[in-house]
């Protein structure tokens, strides 16, 4: 019934060109990019960058709704746990839901409890994805 509900939505905004909301990923593997990109850029404003430094230089200038971190961003200097908490840690930023994206599902109660909102698991299943990324969108509308 919820997916039903969803897709009439997003069918719905198809029609209008309107989009959900305002996305950041935050994905350092190119195919995971085209990925992203393929299952989100129809219903939701997505921008996308390679490296921690890039995404938190970007939400200086936008507002994003939700960031999607992946865990093993390749860098020494910043992986996604610690985006996330340096996104905690800032005062415009902190409430923003923050999701981490790994293939490793059996870590899910490890990355809730470092203060991520949810854990996306790759492969992404498109569905799935819009579900959960929609329900958040709604409630942090509900919230502001």
């Amino acid at each position: 019934m919820l997916i039903n509900a969803l897709t009439q939505k997003i069918m719905e905004l198809e029609r209008t060109n309107k989009r959900l909301g305002n996305i950041l990923a935050v994905e350092d593997d190119p195919i995971d990019t085209l990925v992203v990109r393929a299952l989100l850029d129809k219903h939701f404003n997505v921008h996308i960058v390679d490296n921690g430094p890039e995404a938190l230089a970007l939400m200086d200038e936008i507002k994003f709704d939700i960031i999607l971190a992946d865990i093993n961003l390749g860098s020494h200097e910043m992986d996604g746990v610690a985006l996330m908490k340096l996104i905690r840690a800032n005062d415009q930023h902190k409430t923003i839901k923050v999701f981490a994206v790994t293939s490793y599902y059996e870590n899910r109660g490890y990355f809730i409890e470092q203060g991520f909102d949810e854990l996306l698991t790759k492969p992404v299943i498109k569905e799935e994805i819009l579900d959960i990324l929609n329900a958040s969108i709604s409630s942090t509308s509900d919230a502001d």
